[in-house]
């Protein structure tokens, strides 16, 4: 009985992750879905970056198009508002996946996470709850964007 419970004790502590690696499932699966046109071929930063690079050149034609006295020309400030946003959240992310995966600043990130360490325990819980449900096609796509805007003001820290 005795050895039951010390080595239920242990899995649990195995099973249970520190904020680096809790946070780093989080981004990597983050990206992972950010980009559906990874193939295994290619690296994940490599893939990610031509989709900034497309992302920064089609703000770029937005922002060209943008005339205040048409309709079609707010439409271009719209778009290249929206387009920026997406830009720096992938950028963002990007730094952060590279941040996260520096073993030899797990320590230091581990102490710098630990002042957000609420705010990190409930989006990876959350994650994994969600991951377990069945949800509706469209009520993914509202839930990865909740998931993003409570993420990046976490990885904004990390920069």
């Amino acid at each position: 009985m005795f050895f039951q419970a010390i080595l239920k004790k242990q899995i649990e502590n195995d099973t249970k992750k520190d904020l680096y690696e809790q946070l780093q499932f989080t981004v990597v699966t983050l990206l992972n879905r950010e980009l559906p046109t990874h193939y295994q071929g290619n690296h994940i930063l490599y893939t990610a970056n031509l989709r900034l690079a497309e992302l920064k050149e089609l703000a770029l034609y937005h922002r060209k198009k943008i005339d205040m006295y048409t309709e079609v020309g707010q439409f271009h400030n719209e778009a290249y508002e929206m387009t920026i946003k997406l830009a720096n959240q992938l950028e963002l992310t990007i730094d952060s996946y590279i941040a996260l995966h520096i073993d030899s600043d797990r320590d230091r990130i581990n102490r710098r996470l630990g002042f957000m360490k609420d705010k990190i325990e409930t989006v990876y819980e959350e994650f994994i709850e969600f991951n377990k449900q069945k949800v509706l096609p469209k009520l993914q796509e509202s839930y990865w964007s909740a998931l993003k805007k409570d993420l990046m003001p976490i990885l904004a820290e990390l920069r």
